[in-house]
């Protein structure tokens, strides 16, 4: 057996697929791990996987040409989840679709465990960003962007940020994903970038414009007007707005320092 040791990432995993496939070993031959995964096999040769953009373009491209739009939403939402067999999934998924006569039908093969994983991986993913659409608060900064930090528990970034960059396609912002060190960069009348955390000039994020505070007031003193205190019901309100969310959500915090 060899095994594709590659990035834990979506280009990552894309890029081993089309190494495993190239290879030319035989399916059966060949298996994708993460680098996220620390525990290697007896008896297996290890090739690692140097991530390629454009290899990973071409295997988008492919999925979307040959097994369809559902199947390309699959496998973008499922490799954003932290499962430890995901890419090998994707690759197995990928595979059988491709050896099909209709490959757009490959979504529906749930009989397959690893179709049924990427499925299931993929509604994982899709309930995080849907939530974080609705979580996300932005603060002006004193430079006038936009600036909001998020930690959710998958790599759901690269999903959440096209829906802002078309909801806020006039305002220059960037959405901070702490937990993994990256964020999502978008100028005014331009496209949104990926970008390295490190990046992040932390001397303005101290630096709210004059306003700011003002309506971080006004919108705590809303939402807590809003509340009927009779009908309180935290186990309730958990369960639509879970406590690892309210960190980074202006109405639940109490230091504004960042």
């Amino acid at each position: 057996m060899t095994i594709f040791w590659c990035e834990d990432s979506l280009d990552g995993i894309l890029t081993g697929i089309y190494d495993a496939w190239d290879s030319r070993l035989g399916h059966n031959q060949v298996k994708l791990k993460t680098d996220a995964q620390d525990t290697l096999e007896l008896f297996c040769d290890y090739r690692q996987v140097k991530t390629d953009a454009v290899k990973a373009e071409k295997v988008l491209r492919t999925i979307r040409d040959r097994l369809g739009e559902e199947a390309f939403e699959a496998v973008c939402y499922a490799a954003a989840c932290t499962d430890g067999g995901r890419a090998d999934a994707i690759y197995r998924m990928v595979v059988l679709g491709l050896h099909m006569k209709d490959g757009r039908q490959v979504v529906n093969c749930l009989q397959n465990r690893d179709v049924s994983l990427v499925m299931r991986l993929r509604i994982k993913a899709w309930h995080e960003a849907h939530r974080y659409m609705g979580f996300v608060r932005f603060e002006e900064l004193e430079n006038g962007v936009l600036y909001s930090v998020i930690e959710p528990a998958y790599a759901v970034l690269p999903l959440l940020a096209p829906h802002f960059a078309d909801r806020f396609q006039q305002e220059n912002w960037v959405i901070h994903d702490k937990r993994r060190g990256v964020m999502a960069v978008h100028p005014k009348d331009s496209l949104w970038v990926l970008a390295d955390a490190e990046e992040l000039n932390t001397d303005y994020l101290g630096h709210r414009s004059e306003r700011e505070k003002e309506f971080q007031e006004l919108w705590k003193s809303f939402c807590k007007s809003i509340a009927i205190e009779e009908r309180r019901n935290p186990r309730c309100q958990q369960g639509l707005l879970p406590l690892r969310f309210r960190g980074c959500m202006t109405e639940f915090r109490k230091d504004q320092s960042i």
